[in-house]
This record gives C-alpha cells, sequence and structure tokens, in this order.
C-alpha cells in the first residue's frame, strides 16, 4: 500500500486470511498490503473484528484449522516467509527473528509449569541450550522487563496482572527477535498498569533497537507509541500512513469517526458514536466495506465499486472515492 525509500524489515503484500464456516468463508483478512521499515512502529488499529489480530497470526503463521484461504506475499527481513516450510520458518523466523506477545496473559501462561521454564523454553525447543543455560537467560529476561529474578520460580496465578505482561514480553524477547507483534498487550489491564507497560514498550525499543507491529482498537493508546497508522475495516486497510498526519489530518470517514469517538481532555466536545455495527465478513456488503455507516455515502458509487487507494500526502494514502477528485491515485 506504500512504497519507501528504506528497505522494509517486513513487506506485506496482497496478504488474504479466510477462514472456513459452514455458512461459508469468512474474509478475515482480504488482500491487505504495507511496509514495516527497521526501528520504526506500526499500529493497526479498528473496531474488534477487522482483521489485525488475524493479520498478525498471518504473519507469524499460527494458524486455525480452519483456514480455507492463505495468500499472498510476506517478506520479512529480505526472506519470502511463504515459500518456507514449517521447519524454516521455525529455524530462520521464530528464532531471532519475529515474537508476538499475545493479548490475555493469563490465557497466555500455563498455570501448572513455573514462570520461569515458560520463558526459557524458546531457548530449550528452538535453539537447543541446556534447561540450566535457558535457565540463567530467562532471569536475565525478567530482569530486562522489571521484574526480580525470583520471579522465574513463581507460578502464574501469584504474579499481578501487570507482571503476567511483563512476563509475555520476557517470553518474546528471550530469542533477541527484530521484530516484536504486540496484539492488544495492554487490553486487561487498569489505566497506572497500562502506562507502566507502555513506558516499558518504549525503553525496550530504545535499548535493544526492536521494531513492532502494534494492534490495538485504543487509539489513544497507539499515539503513545505509533510512527505510523494503520486504519483497518471489514479485513482491508482504508488508511495508512505517518501517526501525526493521520490524528491531525485523518482522510477516510472511517477514520475521522473513530477518532471523534475517543474522548478528549481538552477539547469542548462531547465523544461520538459510529452508527451501526461492522460488516459480515462472510457476506460484506458490495462496493466500499464502510458505506452503509458512512455519512458520506455516495449512491452507485460507494455501494458499487471497491474505492482504489488515494495518495493525499507523499506517504499517507487511503481508500475512499471522496478523494477521487484530487487524481493522486
Amino acid at each position: 500500500m506504500d512504497s519507501e525509500a528504506v528497505e522494509p524489515l517486513l513487506k506485506v503484500t496482497d496478504l488474504v486470511l479466510k477462514y472456513s464456516t459452514r455458512a461459508g468463508p469468512v474474509r478475515a483478512v482480504d488482500g491487505i498490503s504495507f511496509t514495516v521499515r527497521p526501528g520504526e512502529t506500526l499500529a493497526l488499529v479498528g473496531e474488534s473484528g477487522s482483521g489485525k489480530s488475524s493479520t498478525a497470526l498471518a504473519i507469524i503463521r499460527i494458524l486455525p484449522r480452519n483456514v480455507a484461504e492463505f495468500s499472498g506475499s510476506v517478506v520479512f527481513n529480505g526472506t519470502e516467509l511463504m515459500k518456507l516450510d514449517d521447519e524454516e520458518f521455525r529455524r530462520k523466523v521464530r528464532v531471532g527473528g519475529i515474537s508476538m506477545v499475545f493479548q490475555g496473559a493469563m490465557n497466555s501462561l500455563n498455570p501448572v509449569l513455573k514462570v520461569g521454564f515458560q520463558v526459557a523454553e524458546s531457548l530449550i525447543v528452538n535453539v537447543g541450550l541446556s534447561k540450566q543455560e535457558a535457565m540463567k537467560k530467562a532471569e536475565e529476561a525478567v530482569e530486562l522487563v522489571g521484574l526480580d529474578r525470583t520471579v522465574v520460580q513463581r507460578y502464574p496465578h501469584e504474579l499481578s496482572g501487570g507482571m503476567k505482561q511483563r512476563v509475555l514480553i520476557a517470553m518474546a524477547l528471550i530469542t533477541r527477535p527484530k521484530l516484536v507483534i504486540l496484539d492488544e498487550p495492554t487490553s486487561a489491564l487498569d489505566v497506572m498498569t497500562q502506562a507502566n507497560i507502555m513506558n516499558l514498550l518504549k525503553r525496550l525499543k530504545a535499548e535493544m533497537s526492536l521494531t513492532y507491529v502494534f494492534i490495538t482498537h485504543d487509539l489513544a493508546l497507539a499515539s503513545e507509541l505509533a510512527d505510523r497508522v494503520g486504519v483497518m475495516y471489514g479485513g482491508k486497510i482504508v488508511e495508512l500512513g505517518p501517526s501525526d498526519t493521520v490524528y491531525s489530518n485523518p482522510r477516510h470517514p472511517y477514520t475521522k469517526l473513530l477518532l471523534e469517538s475517543v474522548p478528549m481532555l481538552r477539547a469542548d466536545r462531547p465523544p461520538t458514536f459510529i452508527p451501526g455495527t461492522p460488516p459480515d465478513l462472510i457476506n460484506p456488503p458490495p462496493g466500499c466495506r464502510f458505506h452503509p455507516r458512512c455519512p458520506y455515502f455516495m449512491k452507485g458509487k460507494c455501494d458499487a465499486k471497491v474505492p482504489k487507494e488515494f495518495r493525499t500526502d507523499s506517504d499517507h494514502l487511503a481508500a475512499c472515492w471522496l478523494l477521487e477528485e484530487r487524481g493522486d491515485e
């Protein structure tokens, strides 16, 4: 969806992921394209069901059994991942390549295993370290995320929500990845703990030269970390650009309404809501998938043809027919 002079660390092109159901295939990710440059944070934002988490699972190839279609191109660090078999993917990508921090720390940790073994397990299984060596690395990893080394001897139920989230981050970082996918990393945490985790992510990014893909439905939270923002709706990216440009000058009606739904401390306006519901991805509406909810709907246009991507700035794109008159496809 964009082109940059800097060689991207991750380049996704026409990525499609469909799930098989009795009612028909669900178009969870429907032909999206984006790049992530080394050292930057790309935030993927949008309502629940827009395809954000499915995009992450497709990139790291953690797929459910009911996949109906999985296609497109995912190039990471110059390697086409779609051509790798499972063993090559494990060696070249899961170890020192791409890691993922999942949402819901309590569901991601095994309640009957000590925290240290769960952090160290990737080094034992994927790298071949001895348990003693891996546990030493696990102690270093939990210290890196601001926890005491003694945490490795505790069980998940003995930790607070913020501590469990830090453990998940330690698990993701122990193989020293180049790219970390953060899937709603603070969704189940209180406001103060959210702030602490966000500060930790900023520190780790600077200290370890990490690249992030940050998935969230919280636009205010995304603004804390994101260099660029991709707005997803109905399995598609409808707007993509630098975060300051997208936040200050949104070009897609959906992005504009999302921003207007966020409460503002220093604005004399109440937050609004987006009417209607997200589209049915088994039978999505024709044309622009947002048109049934769009206040700028143009009959015979928006409901007839899928909008092209229009470049509104050098690095800012949006897929909306309102931008057609600019003539800058």
